[in-house]
């Protein structure tokens, strides 16, 4: 199976996932539905779902290479070495009470540590009740489609002080909406939200602390 009828063959496997990954975590919260204390919610589902998925793929394509990191800070949670070709599945938890703002990436390496190692990515997401420590419900994208805008620059969202890439809505997630539905469009929303991240860094705090002869060094690098 080639690099595209793999990639396929997982985001088809995705009503497999979500069913799995919810019926697992349901068993094992058992005939309360509340979960444990807040402080573990995360690393709780995450494990639940780790393994779940980990069946799957062992089921669906026996000659994979499967490897989960042994420290949690380690990206991907799942990464499938399949055809001399790297992929990743990452798992993320965010509450309902607001919409996610989970860590995905940085604007500064996404080119270099993701997106040209990973022949390709994907997100498990579980939204649950931190007031009633309820699961609610599962979520399985590619990567690029879980990432939400930027609209002032039509360019990915991110964080401002540090350019890490954040999640659409709870109300996107629950309505499909897709803003990155091809990698060339994404590359594009990459490039666009860089260039605003500077401009804005540059106008708001570089400017304001040069002197005259230092704005013009600065100016001069654009001339070359």
């Amino acid at each position: 199976m080639g690099e595209k009828n793999f990639v396929e063959a997982i985001t088809n496997l995705k009503p497999a996932i979500i069913s799995r990954v919810t019926n697992s975590i349901n068993k094992t919260i058992g005939k309360s539905g509340e979960l444990d204390h807040y402080e573990i919610v995360w690393r709780q589902l995450q494990n639940i779902s780790a393994m779940e998925i980990v069946n799957i793929i062992k089921e669906k394509f026996p000659n994979a290479n499967i490897i989960m990191p042994k420290s949690k800070s380690t990206y991907p949670d799942i990464k499938i070495e399949y055809g001399r070709k790297l992929f990743a599945i990452d798992i993320k938890s965010n509450e309902s009470q607001k919409d996610p703002w989970f860590d995905m990436a940085r604007l500064d390496t996404i080119i270099q540590e993701r997106m040209l190692p990973y022949a390709e990515e994907w997100e498990l997401i579980i939204k649950y009740d931190s007031e009633t420590k309820k699961f609610l419900k599962a979520y399985f994208n590619l990567f690029r489609e879980v990432v939400g805008i930027r609209k002032e620059c039509n360019g990915v969202k991110y964080r401002p002080y540090d350019g890490k890439l954040r999640p659409k809505s709870w109300e996107n997630f629950d309505n499909n909406v897709i803003y990155w539905s091809t990698k060339d469009s994404f590359l594009k929303g990459i490039k666009n939200s860089q260039i605003h991240r500077w401009k804005v860094l540059i106008q708001n705090t570089l400017i304001p602390a040069l002197n005259k002869e230092e704005k013009k060094e600065f100016k001069e690098l654009f001339s070359n």
